[in-house]
């Protein structure tokens, strides 16, 4: 760990990776993957299988390159290289994609993919508050690359979603690539100096591969973290991928994709403003009180949208969820860091990526379920929502009992 302070410079630009991958998923989930899917009959049932199948698989390679990223280093160090190859296999992935999408099996190659070259950057990327911030400077850094996340969020919701359903839609992957790779060499640079190779002994693959799966003893206390975030998470990002479903059938709106861009740019907004604000607060009043309230409040708005079909109340209640959001972003990375033991940063970052990566995965398959089994769009939007506040709330019991130990 190295002792001298990191200036505001650098962290900015040491985040700056989180709003290249956030960019490239809202556009993926909240337009590109579901129009893919709009000419298929069943299309919320397969966006949920898809994002299912996907992320499962990302998810998986994030911890593989994250406990890889431990132990092999190539180039100048341990982070910057995996960081920039997932760049570039992402750009590559992203137009092989374009030209398979045809067929359900298509769609689904094609952002397995996306999802596996995201990863590869994610695993890399994931460890550096633990590696390379002092504790009390982990918060602010959480707070700063809250920031980036929701402004790639914004862009995707502004830039993909005003692009998307007009003549220069062509445009949308080209702006994602250029993005994605000047902010993945900007993270890599800055890191540079500090991306310091360990030398160790390199163990093979096989006992890597068992490696990935060897918690240490001393640190029980970690499954809570992780159990606790997959279910906040899970309780927002898989409504990601259904908003635009929500503007068409429940409110009603002929052009979807404008309503969901003007929502998710508001949600954003005032969520960027307190993953900040709450991060640099958690450095100062520590991480646990305030994601035990936080979780509590994100759960009632959640639980309230469904009672209000208006977009007023939904702007309301959905900016009360984006302030949780924002909060639990920051505060909860800051709090896993924290946490995660030095020498295997790479790997427990990547189960904290679990509890990210397995949100994303598993809630919009139970979410598409949900749909597909109700009798309407109407009652079964209902009981999505329910079961995101119920996330929220198991959430909320997690993070208790870490308060509580």
């Amino acid at each position: 760990m190295v002792d001298i302070p990191k200036s505001n410079s650098y962290l900015l630009k040491m985040n700056a990776i989180h709003l290249g991958t956030n960019y490239l998923w809202i556009s993926y989930e909240s337009y590109i993957l579901p129009i893919e899917l709009l000419s298929f009959n069943q299309s919320s049932l397969f966006l949920g299988i898809i994002a299912f199948i996907g992320t499962a698989l990302g998810v998986f390679i994030g911890l593989f390159f994250g406990t890889l990223s431990d132990k092999y280093n190539f180039g100048w160090g341990r982070r910057g290289p995996y960081i920039l190859a997932g760049a570039v296999f992402i750009v590559l992935s992203m137009f092989l994609n374009e030209t398979i999408t045809i067929t359900l099996v298509g769609v689904l190659l094609g952002y397995i993919m996306i999802q596996v070259s995201s990863n590869i950057s994610v695993g890399a990327y994931q460890p550096l508050y633990a590696d390379i911030l002092e504790r009390n400077e982990r918060g602010k850094a959480t707070g700063i690359g809250g920031i980036f996340r929701l402004l790639g969020s914004m862009m995707g919701y502004s830039i993909t979603g005003f692009l998307i359903d007009t003549a220069y839609r062509q445009y949308v992957l080209v702006l994602i690539s250029i993005v994605v790779i000047i902010t993945a060499f900007l993270s890599a640079n800055t890191i540079k100096k500090s991306d310091i190779i360990i030398k160790q002994d390199k163990p093979g693959i096989g006992k890597l591969f068992l490696d990935m799966f060897n918690l240490k003893e001393g640190i029980k206390n970690y499954i809570y973290v992780v159990i606790g975030s997959f279910m906040v998470f899970s309780g927002v990002i898989g409504l990601s991928f259904f908003e635009l479903y929500f503007f068409k059938y429940i409110l009603h709106y002929a052009n979807p994709a404008y309503y969901v861009s003007i929502a998710g740019i508001v949600v954003l907004i005032v969520s960027a403003a307190a993953s900040f604000i709450f991060g640099v607060l958690s450095d100062k009043i520590g991480r646990k009180n305030i994601l035990v309230y936080i979780t509590v409040i994100g759960g009632i708005a959640m639980i309230l949208i469904p009672e209000f079909e208006k977009f007023v109340y939904f702007l309301v209640l959905g900016s009360v969820i984006g302030i949780s959001y924002g909060v639990f972003m920051s505060v909860s990375d800051a709090l896993a860091s924290d946490m995660a033991p030095p020498g295997s940063s790479g790997k427990f970052m990547g189960y904290y990526n679990i509890a990210i990566g397995g949100a994303s995965s598993l809630s919009p398959l139970i979410y598409g379920l949900i749909l597909y089994f109700s009798s309407s769009y109407s009652l079964g939007f209902r009981y999505v929502f329910y079961a995101a506040g119920i996330f929220f709330f198991i959430g909320f019991a997690m993070f208790y009992k870490i308060r509580k130990d």
